[in-house]
């Protein structure tokens, strides 16, 4: 037997997914995260996924064509600020541009409430402190001309500085590398010369686009994570080989595809799983027919959303981790700290969620492992939506007295003692909260959210999704049978991909020849890196793109370009049209002229994927078997006896109507009144809302 596997290790939660080529069945696995070392979590998932597949877990590896990884360990580094001791080498009289930040650095990534107490905003840690930030004497222009030659001796002496405070990683920022890399090649040179076993970081390798602090940035948090990221994944192929694995750990990177562990950037790997999110997202998609679709995945301790349009999902090219600004293609996806282990407080007499969560440890209250703080879960279970004998199929039962406990001090506070109306008050703030940032990703952005389809999934996707579908005007949702092991078969579903973006000369578009010749200079880079990891010239894919914008425009926008580039208006042409599309007809501004900023290129290599098929269950009985569970909706304000359904028990053709919950091992199905859930031939839950969009 041969296996497809996909694992996502999340902050709460360490999920394992696979499919079984011969017949396309399906198994999953859903563990407590062991923050302490996440490789336990993991073996633990692929444990468990072994058993559900009724073999032991050397069969299951040793029959695994394709084992891809989604990880949360490069975030977790910089959220502990446990990262390398790092240093770094830039030109002289930049020294401080890394500490300087742009002087953006004390509100960068924060919220506009957050900016707004500014006495209580600070710049972040230094990831790389003052002492170990190295000059040396080199100038290379804006046009990639040597104007000062670095000397070999002053690389050696910075070099010599550095390893002499005991540095583990070093990250080379000079000033326009991505014009000439020259100066920092000596350098890399020098410093595996010198010292072999210290990891090298270069700017033009990871960010060849212009901007001095943002690309000695991304340098340095590379440096920064580098060390503790590698050393995770050598421990995860060697575990896994020991146990039977043959074929190369994959690992998830940003932008939705997988690269091998050798080929894979550590700092490419930030936000890695809810990108494998999106990746499933446009796989069912694609199977059940649709272009629109809002992505929303809540997890234990974020809420993240995105969109596909037009089955595709949108790239940034700039994000904020910590504070410090990172540059590098990935999948857009915005997030809050609103979850199913997000905590509830009382700020000022009102009711807030997150964004500190109780995570995989202690957890939330009811999970019985010393949680005291109420969380969303808590009130998920004192409302009754959470069967506690259920959770995660039993293994995991729930202490619904604990919960109460939990949110007795804010029911005193805020509602006279009353545990329900806290329950319900914490459910009602963050489904509003989720709905607000679906509502900043689509409306922000000219996207009506009432002409999309919502796709729900994570532990408390399912649970929520009707609820906050309802705040925006939805009235479909679709709910994947492995909802809540989504961006593990997502990981699983993931094409090696290789995304290059670089700055270009303005000019560069009048000259029609020297743009082409720079994307095919790009195009042999990326193909190139896919060929090193075994892909056949058949199954690359290849894509173009140039960020572009009217001249004196703040903003630029990405716009996909044709193979061949034979004059400038083609160029022009592809520009407006998606000018026009974004912005509406008549924004196009004629007589204006465009800047070309920079060409990208993104090659993807086909690999094996989970091919959906259609549900092999026996047709469904005419009435499915149904318990019953008192239930508090506080759409309704009332507790009502609710039937609830065994997910299990439920095949293609299964029709059940709201109110009601389905129990799935990982998860809830929530169906208010006026809800409709569809089992629809792939397994999938088709949910309609009574409203209809006029």
């Amino acid at each position: 037997m041969q296996f497809i596997v996909g694992v996502d290790v999340g902050g709460t939660f360490t999920d394992a997914s696979a499919i079984r080529i011969e017949d396309g069945a399906s198994f999953s696995a859903k563990v407590p995260t062991t923050p302490s070392d996440l490789l336990i979590g993991l073996l633990d998932a692929l444990d468990g996924l072994a058993a559900e597949a009724a073999l032991p877990t050397h069969d299951l590896l040793r029959g695994t064509v394709k084992f891809a990884h989604g990880t949360t360990q490069t975030s977790n580094v910089m959220f502990t600020w446990s990262g390398s001791k790092a240093g770094l080498i830039t030109t002289e009289g930049f020294r401080d541009e890394l500490l300087m930040m742009r002087a953006r650095g004390r509100v960068a990534g924060l919220s506009l409430s957050e900016r707004r107490h500014l006495r209580r905003t600070q710049k972040p840690p230094a990831i790389v402190p003052a002492e170990r930030i190295v000059e040396v004497t080199e100038r290379i222009d804006a046009r990639g001309r040597v104007l000062v030659r670095l000397d070999r001796a002053d690389a050696e002496r910075a070099v010599d500085r550095l390893v002499g405070l005991g540095v583990e990683a070093i990250a080379v920022a000079l000033l326009w590398s991505p014009r000439n890399p020259e100066h920092e090649l000596l350098v890399a040179d020098v410093i595996r010369a010198k010292a072999p076993g210290i990891h090298v970081t270069l700017s033009h390798e990871i960010a060849p686009v212009l901007g001095e602090y943002e690309r000695a940035s991304t340098a340095s948090v590379n440096a920064y994570v580098a060390p503790t990221v590698e050393d995770y994944f050598r421990r995860v192929e060697g575990a896994l080989r020991n146990r039977g694995l043959t074929v190369p750990v994959l690992v998830v990177q940003a932008d939705g595809g997988v690269a091998q562990v050798a080929q894979s950037v550590p700092i490419r790997t930030i936000e890695s799983g809810p990108a494998a999110g999106m990746v499933a997202v446009q796989a069912l998609a694609q199977t059940v027919g649709l272009s629109d679709v809002i992505a929303t995945d809540v997890g234990g301790t974020t809420f993240k959303t995105g969109l596909l349009v037009d089955g595709k999902w949108g790239f940034s090219r700039e994000t904020i981790i910590n504070q410090y600004t990172l540059l590098m293609p990935m999948v857009d996806l915005v997030s809050i700290g609103a979850g199913g282990g997000s905590i509830a407080w009382v700020d000022d007499s009102r009711l807030r969620i997150g964004p500190m969560s109780a995570g995989a440890s202690p957890g939330p209250a009811a999970y019985g492992w010393g949680g005291e703080q109420a969380t969303v879960t808590d009130a998920d279970v004192a409302l009754g939506f959470i069967d506690p004998a259920r959770f995660l199929g039993g293994k995991l039962p729930l202490r619904p007295d604990l919960a109460r406990s939990a949110l007795q001090p804010i029911a005193d506070q805020l509602f006279e003692g009353d545990v329900t109306r806290a329950a319900a008050g914490i459910r009602q703030v963050v489904d509003a909260q989720m709905a607000d940032l679906v509502r900043k990703a689509t409306l922000e952005r000219g996207h009506d959210p009432r002409r999309f389809t919502l796709m729900a999934y994570g532990g408390a996707g399912p649970l929520h999704a009707a609820s906050y579908a309802h705040g925006l005007g939805i009235c479909r949702i679709v709910i994947p049978r492995n909802a809540t092991v989504y961006s593990a078969y997502g990981a699983a579903a993931s094409d090696l991909r290789n995304t290059v973006e670089i700055s270009v000369d303005a000019g560069l578009m009048a000259d029609t020849s020297a743009l082409e010749s720079a994307f095919a200079e790009i195009e042999e880079r990326t193909v190139a890196l896919l060929r090193q990891q075994g892909v056949e010239d058949g199954d690359i894919a290849i894509s173009r793109s140039a960020d572009m914008r009217y001249e004196r425009q703040l903003h630029d926008i990405r716009v996909p370009l044709p193979a061949s580039i034979r004059d400038q208006n083609q160029v022009i042409g592809a520009f407006e049209n998606r000018y026009v599309a974004l912005y509406g007809a008549g924004s196009r501004l004629p007589h204006a002229r465009l800047q070309l900023l920079r060409i990208g290129v993104e090659a993807v290599g086909r690999t094996r994927s989970p091919d959906p098929r259609p549900s092999t269950k026996p047709p469904p009985p005419l009435t499915p078997s149904v318990d019953t569970r008192r239930i508090y909706w506080p759409e309704a304000g009332e507790w009502i006896e609710t039937p609830a359904y065994d997910g299990a028990a439920l095949s293609p053709g299964h029709v059940v109507a709201g109110p009601a919950v389905i129990d799935e091992p990982g998860t809830t199905v929530s169906l208010p009144r006026g809800a409709t859930a569809l089992i629809d031939p792939y397994d999938n839950f088709q949910i309609t809302l009574d409203r209809e969009v006029k």
